[in-house]
Parts: C-alpha cells; sequence; structure tokens
C-alpha cells in the first residue's frame, strides 16, 4: 500500500475529529484525483543567509541565482549571500482520491537554486526542515494528529517534525496592537505536556510582517523559488509541490517584516541560518497545491509545470 495512503488512513481517524472552519476550498481535487491536493493559505519569506552557510546546508552546489533578473530580484540581492525560503501556513482541505483529510498546519525552510543535476542551470530546493502541526486547540490532540503524518513523511523521503504553531487554527494572526500587522510561530514538538510541564519545544522561527506598497521582490520571486522540486533525504529522487495562485480567492500580498530564526540550545534550526532578518520580503497567498509522488530528479525538472513559475 502507497505510504501516503497509510498516512491519509490513519489520520483521517483523528482529523474527523477536528472542527477547524475552512480556509480556503481545494479546486484541483477534480483534476488530479491520483494525487495529493489542498489549499495552502500560507506566508513565505526569503532570507539572505552567507553563501558559505547556504553551501554547508546543501547537499549539492549551489546555483549562482538570477540576480540581475528584474523580474525575479527586482532590487537585486545583498553580495556574498544565497536565499534561504522559510514558510508557514494552513492546509486546508486535504485529499487523494476518496480520502480526505480536514486540515493541517505546516511549515519548511528550503535553500533553493541547489544544483542537484550538476548542469549548471536546474534548480532544485534542498530542505533544511519540515514540520507538521494538527488543526486543533488541544495541544495534545494536535500533537497527537501530526505523528503520523510526521513519521511517513520522514519514511517517505521528507523528513517532518511534530510542531505546534500560534495561531494553532489559521495561517496567521493579528498583533493586537496593530491590526494590519500579522505574526505567526513556529516551535518543533519533542516533549509535549501543557498540563503540568515542563514540555520540549525549542523555538524554529517566527514571523511579523505587514503588506507593502514598496515590496523587495515580485510573486513571479516566489512562484519561481517555491515551485523548484524537492530533493528528498535518499537524494535519489525528488518530488514536485506545485503551487498555483490563479483562484479569484488567492489574495496574494507581499509582505514586508522580521523573521526570527532559533538555533540550540533553545533553538531547533541549523545554526549556519540562525539570526535575526529584519526589512525582509514575503509573500502572503491562499495557493492551490499539487504533491506528486516521488520520481528521478531529472524527471521532476521536466515535468515542472511552466504555468506554476509564473
Amino acid at each position: 500500500m502507497n505510504i501516503f495512503l497509510q498516512w491519509i488512513g490513519f489520520l483521517g481517524l483523528f482529523a474527523s475529529l477536528t472542527l477547524a472552519g475552512p480556509e480556503c476550498p481545494n479546486t484541483l481535487a477534480f483534476y488530479n484525483p491520483n494525487e495529493r491536493t489542498t489549499c495552502y493559505n500560507a506566508t513565505w519569506f526569503i532570507l539572505p543567509v552567507p553563501r558559505a552557510s547556504a553551501q554547508a546546508l546543501a547537499k549539492f552546489p549551489l546555483l549562482n541565482p538570477p540576480f540581475n533578473d528584474p523580474t525575479i530580484f527586482p532590487t537585486g540581492f545583498p553580495p556574498n549571500t544565497h536565499p534561504v525560503v522559510v514558510s508557514t501556513g494552513y492546509q486546508n482541505d486535504i485529499r487523494m482520491g476518496n480520502l480526505q483529510i480536514e486540515a493541517l498546519l505546516s511549515a519548511s525552510v528550503y535553500i533553493p537554486y541547489t544544483d542537484y543535476l550538476r548542469d549548471g542551470r536546474t534548480p532544485f530546493q534542498t530542505a533544511v526542515q519540515n514540520y507538521i502541526g494538527g488543526d486543533n486547540e488541544d495541544e495534545i490532540r494536535a500533537f497527537i494528529e501530526s505523528l503520523i503524518p510526521a513519521g511517513v513523511g520522514t519514511i517517505g523521503g521528507s523528513t517532518i517534525f511534530p510542531a505546534t504553531f500560534d495561531p494553532e487554527d489559521n495561517a496567521y494572526a493579528p498583533i493586537a496592537s496593530n491590526p494590519n500587522q500579522f505574526t505567526a510561530r513556529v516551535q518543533q514538538v519533542i516533549i509535549p505536556n501543557p498540563l503540568s510541564g515542563p514540555e520540549v519545544k525549542p523555538e524554529a522561527f517566527d514571523l511579523t510582517f505587514s503588506s507593502t506598497s514598496a515590496p523587495l521582490y515580485t510573486q513571479k520571486t516566489f512562484t519561481r523559488l517555491i515551485n523548484q522540486p524537492i530533493i528528498l533525504n535518499n537524494l535519489l529522487l525528488c518530488q514536485r509541490n506545485l503551487y498555483y495562485f490563479n483562484e479569484s480567492f488567492a489574495e496574494p500580498q507581499l509582505r514586508t517584516g522580521d523573521v526570527t530564526v532559533y538555533a540550540p540550545p533553545a533553538g531547533a534550526l541549523p545554526r549556519q541560518i540562525a539570526g535575526r532578518y529584519t526589512g525582509q520580503g514575503g509573500f502572503s497567498a491562499s495557493g492551490q497545491m499539487v504533491g506528486y509522488f516521488q520520481e528521478s530528479c531529472a524527471s521532476a525538472a521536466a515535468k515542472t509545470d511552466p504555468a506554476a513559475l509564473g
């Protein structure tokens, strides 16, 4: 039985008890009945990480991103740095065939423009970390809901850790003192114990952001970076997770904000990318996502839909 089907089947028992309201409808399931589809309401931010630090985390050489292309990097990019993409959001109406999960929260850190094929031109993403959490205000229940997809995803080639999210039932939340500013927070869960403590929940990253009329990037920047094939842990296969933002309810917004990435001992992410990144560029939208099965990396690159790239 396919690993993903096992995950869906088991997790459905927990998801059926979750009562979160929908964020956005899944419009691609009808056209992709055998693939994993969802509507992902998310925020992505691009961080300028020292190139040597990004290279230390990537398992293959890094490409030179097209910093001179004004349609992708309209303001250029800081010298001697490489883009790293962090994201967090709410997956709604997750489907594959007749199987369905109501919602999950997820977050990730990726290094785009990795030269897996060593051809000097075809970009891939190196996964630094992936997180997943249940859509449930009860922290223990949310943790249980995250265990099956985290474990199965890791077996399938994408290391995924259980996490808690703030907010626990939405992609992000307004700050009380300024409703035009938003925040989101991700913590890796190692030992949950919300009732009596102590808990072991190192910080992963948090975002504070707002919309901007002077963005650092364009929507095309993000579609080009986040739609690159992902190199799986076995380093032999890749996966396409393609995002489309062409629905009327996508509501794309270019953002500006601050991102804090935490490293041990109090944090969960590698020291090479840890730090406080202020005044960075981001993108929020509700995107239709199609996740394909594992395939050769050359095939994943060749089959990446140009319509998703923008």
